[in-house]
């Protein structure tokens, strides 16, 4: 586990020294950035996913909780924004204009920006149960 953690941690280290693309589905690269950008916008109970084992859809979902609608939309264009800057670019984003939940598809990622109260409602963790936990030390190096 420790040797793990280690290179994921070289990994990570590295994300801000070299220039970055999308590669293949297994790269973790988009989803670190993300949840960053996520916590960066004050998104609350930041949740990584590993889905890779569970479903073809996706390898990784990331769900944030915001506090308002407004915020919902802060912090998915802020993420995408971010994201952009990096050379990944969205498949599909949906829940912009009700803002209550917004979820964008970058293929290997899923992000779902939701508001406290949907989030407590369709409890997507509860449904994703099986997949793994990305360690929050993990993608906080990113930065």
């Amino acid at each position: 586990m420790k040797a793990k953690s280690a290179s994921a941690r070289k990994k990570i280290e590295s994300i801000r020294k070299t220039p970055i693309k999308a590669t293949n589905n297994k790269d973790i690269t988009s989803a670190l950035l993300a949840a960053q950008a996520a916590e960066d916008k004050k998104g609350k109970d930041l949740l990584l996913l590993d889905v890779s084992k569970l479903t073809a859809i996706s390898d990784y979902f990331l769900i944030i909780s915001a506090e308002s609608n407004i915020q919902v939309q802060a912090i998915a264009n802020f993420i995408e924004a971010t994201l952009s800057e990096k050379g990944f670019k969205p498949i599909a984003r949906e829940g912009f204009s009700h803002a209550s939940w917004i979820v964008v598809d970058y293929g290997d990622l899923v992000v779902h920006v939701m508001h406290e109260k949907e989030r407590e409602f369709y409890k997507l963790e509860r449904f994703w149960s099986n997949a793994t936990t990305i360690d929050k030390k993990v993608w906080k190096k990113a930065s």
